[in-house]
């Protein structure tokens, strides 16, 4: 497999501060459907997640997932996942249909799995299980991601990742015996990415949307192969996704000065509550 370059998508459409998002569990057989952890699948926390108690590959569980207005969605990304069987499909206005592209999963073994389509603009989207990795676990999402490319969305030039910060924000105190202690949180990330001679038109406004578009972008580094890369390291798995946005002013220097050669571009990158 080819190396994949960074990807830019849109925000989460179902994002946890998108307070008009509904999401039914329906689960004939489990004791618990996990109907009170639902929206743990949109918080942008790998840490929780929505499993349900007690049920069965035969119980055919099922996702409604509702908007408050239709949204465009080309799309779809399950993380942290223990998913074997499943469909996904959405309401086309009349009745819950395939994609483009249909969703009709069997045999998986991928903790996250990405699905892309022709765009559809829908309120509604279903998910049903039909199979686990291990015959009859319960379900789990730890992530559950409805969006569309940002622009062109995956960058052609290779920007050079610089400083990312993977921050749990630690406070450290001094006790009297003379050790620490050490208060940690959940944390953010953050990097910068530069290219010395950027010349490519449509990362160029990319860049320009990122700065100017004044809302936040889905950060995806290893663009959907973490095998490019020598070891599989935090930061750069299928799973991490980082909602940021430049923290730095946009300086659209022309490289040594030349009009006719690209740009030289460094962005700073944080991620953002939203």
């Amino acid at each position: 497999m080819s190396a994949q370059q960074i990807i830019f998508f849109k925000k989460n459409k179902i994002d946890l501060d998108n307070e008009n998002i509904e999401i039914t569990a329906t689960d004939l057989v489990a004791t618990d459907n996990g109907q009170d952890y639902v929206d743990f699948m949109r918080n942008r926390n790998l840490t929780s997640a929505w499993m349900t108690t007690g049920s069965t590959d035969a119980a055919n569980t099922q996702l409604d997932i509702v908007l408050s207005d239709s949204e465009d969605v080309s799309e779809i990304v399950l993380v942290g996942v223990n998913l074997k069987a499943y469909t996904i499909k959405y309401h086309n206005g009349i009745t819950f249909v395939d994609f483009s592209t249909p969703i009709n999963v069997s045999g998986n073994t991928a903790t996250t799995k990405r699905h892309s389509f022709n765009a559809v603009t829908s309120d509604q989207f279903r998910i049903i299980i039909t199979g686990t990795m291990v015959a009859n676990d319960d379900k789990q999402i730890k992530q559950l991601i409805f969006t569309e490319y940002l622009l062109t969305g995956q960058l052609n030039g290779f920007p050079i990742i610089k400083l990312p910060t993977l921050s749990a924000n630690k406070r450290i105190n001094k006790m009297l015996s003379g050790k620490a202690n050490v208060v940690e949180s959940i944390g953010s990330f953050s990097c910068d990415l530069n290219v010395a001679n950027w010349r490519d038109d449509d990362d160029l406004t990319l860049v320009e949307e990122l700065y100017f578009g004044r809302a936040p972008a889905l950060l995806w580094l290893c663009g959907g192969d973490e095998t490019q890369f020598s070891s599989v390291r935090i930061g750069y798995r299928l799973e991490d996704f980082f909602l940021v946005r430049p923290v730095d002013e946009y300086q659209p220097e022309w490289y040594k000065g030349l009009y006719a050669t690209g740009m030289k571009i460094g962005m700073k990158l944080e991620e953002v509550v939203s």
